[in-house]
C-alpha cells in the first residue's frame, strides 16, 4: 500500500508542475486543448481499470518472488550494483519493445493510437490504448522474471519511466544550453517532438523514453526535424488531414480495416 501510495503521489505532483509548466510558458499554442486532454485522461483512466493501478503491485511480486534468482544473480554484483543495472536494463527494454511496436504491424495498430494525438502536451503521455498497457506490462514481467532484477529498481524505474514520459511529452521549450546538455544523457521535449512527426522517417527515430544514448547506440537518433523544429506537424506517419477523435474511435482504431496511412507507415517501417 506504501508502495502504491508513493507511486501515485508522486505522479501526480509531476503531472500537476509539468501542467503548469506548459500553461506558463507553452511552446506552441494548442488549439482544442481542453477535448485534447479530456480524451487522453479518459484513456488513462481506462488503461486504470485494467492494468494501470495493478502494475506496480504485480511488478513489484515478480521482483519479490524472483528474489535473488535470474540473470544477475550469475555475475554475483552488489545490490545496489543490481539496482542501478535493472533500471538501466529495464530503459532499454523499453526502448526496443517500443521499436518494435512501430516495426510490427499488429502491435502499430495498437501504438498508432498515441500517434494519433495531433498536438503535443504533458496528457499525450497517458494517451496509449489499455491492450498496449497490457503488453507492456507482460513484456517487462517476463524481463524481470529472467533477469532477476531487484523489486527496488522496479519500484523506482516505474517512478523513472512516469516522470520522463510525461517531461518529454511537455509542451515547454527548454533554453538551448540546457537542451543541448539534458539530451546528451535525457530525453527531452524537442528530441521526442520529432519521433510525433507525420514523416516516416522522423518518427521511426528517437525511440528513447527516459536514456537518450539508446538512440544513438542503435542508430535511431535524429538530432533535427526536416524543415526546423519549430515547423514539425504532430500526427500519424503519413496522415494528411485532420482525423476526428472520440473515445469510442481511439478504442476502435486497433480493431478498424488497416487504413492507407497504417499500411504505408508498416511497409515503411519493415524496410
Amino acid at each position: 500500500m506504501i508502495d502504491f501510495s508513493l507511486r501515485i503521489s508522486i505522479f501526480i505532483c509531476l503531472l500537476c508542475l509539468l501542467i503548469i509548466w506548459q500553461w506558463k510558458a507553452p511552446r506552441t499554442p494548442l488549439k482544442q486543448w481542453s477535448w485534447r486532454c479530456f480524451h487522453n485522461l479518459s484513456l488513462l483512466l481506462l488503461g486504470a481499470l485494467c492494468v494501470r493501478l495493478i502494475q506496480p503491485l504485480l511488478l513489484s511480486i515478480v521482483a519479490f518472488i524472483n528474489s535473488g534468482e535470474g540473470l544477475f544473480s550469475v555475475f554475483q554484483l552488489h545490490y545496489w550494483g543490481q539496482i542501478l543495472l535493472g533500471i538501466v536494463a529495464l530503459d532499454a527494454l523499453i526502448y526496443w519493445q517500443h521499436r518494435l511496436f512501430h516495426r510490427i504491424p499488429l502491435l502499430w495498430r495498437l501504438h498508432q493510437v498515441h500517434h494519433s494525438d495531433q498536438a503535443l502536451d504533458v496528457s499525450s503521455a497517458l494517451r496509449f490504448h489499455p491492450i498496449e498497457i497490457l503488453l507492456s506490462l507482460c513484456i517487462k514481467a517476463i524481463a524481470i522474471l529472467a533477469l532477476g532484477i531487484p523489486v527496488e529498481a522496479v519500484l523506482a524505474f516505474d517512478i523513472l519511466l512516469n516522470a520522463c514520459a510525461m517531461f518529454n511529452h511537455t509542451n515547454v521549450r527548454l533554453p538551448q544550453y540546457a537542451e543541448s546538455a539534458i539530451k546528451l544523457f535525457i530525453v527531452t521535449p524537442d528530441m521526442h517532438r520529432i519521433h510525433h512527426s507525420v514523416r516516416f522517417s522522423e518518427t521511426n527515430s528517437n525511440y528513447g523514453f527516459c536514456l537518450s544514448l539508446w538512440d544513438r547506440i542503435f542508430h535511431s537518433y535524429t538530432e533535427c526535424a526536416k524543415g526546423g523544429d519549430d515547423h514539425i506537424r504532430i500526427g500519424l506517419p503519413g496522415q494528411k488531414n485532420r482525423l476526428e477523435a472520440s473515445i469510442k474511435s481511439l478504442l476502435l482504431m486497433p480493431f478498424k480495416p488497416p487504413s492507407t496511412v497504417t499500411q504505408k507507415t508498416s511497409q515503411q517501417n519493415k524496410t
